[in-house]
C-alpha cells in the first residue's frame, strides 16, 4: 500500500498545528503583556500558558504515534518535541504546586 499520500496528509497537518500552536502561544503572551508578577492576570496567563503545553504536548505525541505507524524518520523530530514541551510543562506543573 502506498503511504505517501497520508505522509503529505501528515505534514501539511503538522505545520498547520504548529503554527496554530505558535499563534496561539503568541496572543496569550500578547493579551496578557502588562501583568504584573503575583497578580490574577498574572496566574491566568500561567494557567493558558500551561495549557497550551499540555496540548502541544498532546498534539506531538499523536504526531509521533502517526509518522510512527507510516515509519517515517519525522517520528523522532515530533518525538524530541513532545519531549521537551512535556518536561517544560511537569517542570512549571511541580513548580506552581510548592
Amino acid at each position: 500500500m502506498d503511504t505517501t499520500i497520508f505522509s503529505y496528509f501528515l505534514a501539511a497537518l503538522g505545520g498547520i498545528g504548529i503554527s496554530g500552536l505558535l499563534a496561539a502561544t503568541i496572543f496569550v503572551l500578547w493579551y496578557y503583556r502588562g501583568s504584573r508578577t503575583w497578580s490574577f492576570r498574572w496566574y491566568q496567563r500561567n494557567w493558558h500558558l500551561k495549557q497550551l503545553a499540555a496540548l502541544a504536548s498532546l498534539f506531538f505525541l499523536a504526531m509521533v504515534a502517526s509518522y510512527g505507524v507510516l515509519r517515517q524518520p519525522w517520528a523522532w523530530f515530533y518525538l524530541i518535541a513532545a519531549f521537551q514541551t512535556g518536561t517544560w510543562w511537569l517542570r512549571c506543573v511541580i513548580t506552581s504546586r510548592a
